[in-house]
């Protein structure tokens, strides 16, 4: 499915009377686009996504593997949302969810990532399994400083990650008191995400072509391939992206 359909039947869904949910998109409509042709230029056919929210993100990656005609994409989150869900969606755009595996983990995805790990272990090595990885989960240095750390692993050589919410920090959310009051003033104020892709990623010897997109939203890194490793730290892919 082409994503100008799938934005717009996304922008026409009307959640039911007394949601309070807000938008279903939790990435802007660019940034939507811009991860549905990246996945389509670069052929990335397996892509696991960390943090559903209400599926809309996942809408727009799963048209694009359906696109490329196979593949598949695993979208991981604590519950399935209710009334408004990846599953709600999926049905009113039309998509088909043959390519679509959503997984819910009350525990989340750092209980399910060690599963997969294991799955995909023999003889002590791990056999990697995904070519692109969206991580827009927690947005909390503690779960997404180990998300990283696990999903790497299962990041096939020549594979993606992009990093979401770069420059978020809690004190932007309107009503912040409410949802994080436990919280510290280092935690409110600290840009977390910022510090999982300075501090974890652009230091993972395994990776490298660091980038921001999206205003400083949005950082990049591609696994490294064999011949990568002689190569200057820092070097840039062709594909670029605003």
């Amino acid at each position: 499915m082409k994503i100008d359909t799938v934005l717009e039947r996304l922008k026409a869904y009307q959640p039911p009377e007394g949601w309070e949910g807000g938008s279903i998109f939790l990435l802007p409509e660019d940034a939507m686009r811009d991860i549905y042709q990246f996945i389509i230029d670069n052929q990335l056919t397996r892509c696991i996504e960390l943090g559903t929210g209400f599926g809309a993100t996942t809408c727009a990656m799963t048209a694009a593997v359906e696109e490329l005609g196979t593949g598949k994409v695993t979208s991981v989150d604590m519950y399935e949302h209710q009334p408004v869900n990846v599953h709600v969606l999926t049905k009113h755009i039309e998509l088909s969810e043959q390519q679509l595996e959503f997984i819910s983990d009350e525990l989340g995805y750092n209980w399910y990532l060690p599963e997969l790990i294991k799955q995909q272990t023999q003889h002590d090595v791990c056999e990697p399994l995904f070519d692109f990885c969206l991580l827009d989960g927690a947005h909390e240095w503690e779960p997404d400083a180990l998300a990283f750390m696990l999903v790497a692993r299962l990041i096939k050589p020549g594979g993606w990650i992009a990093v979401d919410d770069i420059n978020y920090f809690f004190r932007l959310i309107p009503g912040w008191e409410n949802f994080h009051k436990d919280k510290t003033d280092r935690e409110l104020d600290t840009l977390q995400m910022e510090m999982v892709y300075e501090l974890m990623v652009k230091t993972h010897p395994d990776f490298c072509d660091f980038r921001l997109t999206h205003n400083g939203r949005i950082g990049w890194a591609r696994k490294k391939l064999p011949q990568d490793y002689q190569k200057p730290k820092g070097l840039l892919s062709r594909w670029f992206m605003r």
